[in-house]
């Protein structure tokens, strides 16, 4: 069993999982919590990992802490800090607030001691207080899984209202709560998303190209492949009516030399179609194609070379000019 925030899978009835010892796969949203913001994810396939402490009481103020969090397919990002308070209410629910803040990219992402044992779960930030964020504690966890375990493995969801948790074998009339007839979300009430226009035709690319479009999906309009050792980032940008195709290769140096920049821009005037940026530290090689042109007749070949070319470039970038392989 997995275990994030409920706003991060929120009308998903399944979600893709993975870790860089673990291939991505697809797995059932089984439990939702809007009141706690948790949700319970199923894998397909179990990961095979160690069992995961549990801190039995919260960390004390002053105690180090660490917060891990992963925002969109980037990197793991990792936050040390401390423990400023305890028992800190927000809309009636005790947390833990501490300094190990990451913006948007730890929500759903557990908080770990020093010790290595989980504290909580990071839910978000404290908006007045900047650098001050949140994790429901684990006994707080621990509890919803308790109360999800007595279900033996159905799917359930806690009303908001009444706050009782309705597993799918009860009868839920329209998507109301049985208990107190206050609007309920169950899993079974969820559907698949289903693509449409320009994005299911992005996804008709990606599948003729030989990956799966489900686990590519990160959003209605936004995808990533990985391709050897290069990502690549496809997106619709609606507004423009821009699609495209970013091949993170690799990143910059500490400290790059001149032969690799002058290779990128000799490089840009040699390649059709595809265009050498740099992006923070990270190496880009992108592709674009306005919405009225896209076709899987027109756009497939051009998807594929830049998906060959990213393959190719990051080892030269690597092994020839001292570039750093992607984490």
């Amino acid at each position: 069993m997995l275990v994030t925030n409920e706003h991060v899978v929120r009308d998903n009835a399944t979600v893709v999982i993975g870790s860089e010892r673990e291939s991505e796969q697809l797995a059932a949203v089984v439990y939702l919590d809007a009141y706690y913001d948790l949700a319970f994810l199923r894998p397909a396939r179990p990961f095979d990992l160690p069992e995961l402490p549990l801190a039995e009481t919260p960390p004390e103020p002053g105690t180090e802490v660490l917060a891990l969090g992963q925002h969109f397919g980037h990197s793991m990002r990792i936050s040390e800090g401390k423990v400023l308070e305890l028992g800190h209410l927000h809309h009636g629910i005790s947390f833990i607030v501490h300094d190990a803040w990451q913006e948007a990219s730890h929500s759903g992402g557990p908080l770990f001691t020093k010790a290595g044992h989980l504290a909580g779960i990071n839910m978000y930030d404290i908006q007045e207080g900047k650098g001050r964020a949140l994790s429901l504690p684990t006994a707080t966890i621990k509890e919803c899984l308790d109360h999800f375990k007595a279900g033996h493995g159905r799917p359930a969801a806690r009303c908001f209202s009444c706050r009782e948790i309705i597993f799918e074998v009860i009868v839920n009339p329209n998507g109301h709560c049985p208990n107190c007839g206050n609007p309920l979300v169950t899993p079974d009430l969820v559907e698949d998303y289903e693509p449409t226009g320009v994005s299911a035709t992005v996804e008709d690319i990606i599948k003729t190209a030989g990956h799966n479009p489900q686990l590519a999906r990160r959003g209605p309009n936004l995808w990533s492949i990985r391709q050897g050792s290069a990502i690549i980032q496809m997106a619709y940008h609606e507004d423009s009516g821009l699609v495209t195709g970013d091949a993170y290769l690799c990143r910059l140096p500490d400290i790059p030399r001149p032969e690799l920049f002058s290779f990128l821009l000799k490089e840009n005037f040699k390649l059709p179609q595809l265009t050498f940026s740099t992006y923070g530290r990270d190496v880009v090689l992108s592709l674009l194609i306005y919405d009225r042109y896209l076709t899987v007749e027109t756009a497939l070949p051009r998807f594929e070379h830049l998906f060959e070319k990213a393959d190719e470039y990051d080892n030269i970038l690597v092994e020839e000019y001292g570039a750093q392989w992607l984490n």
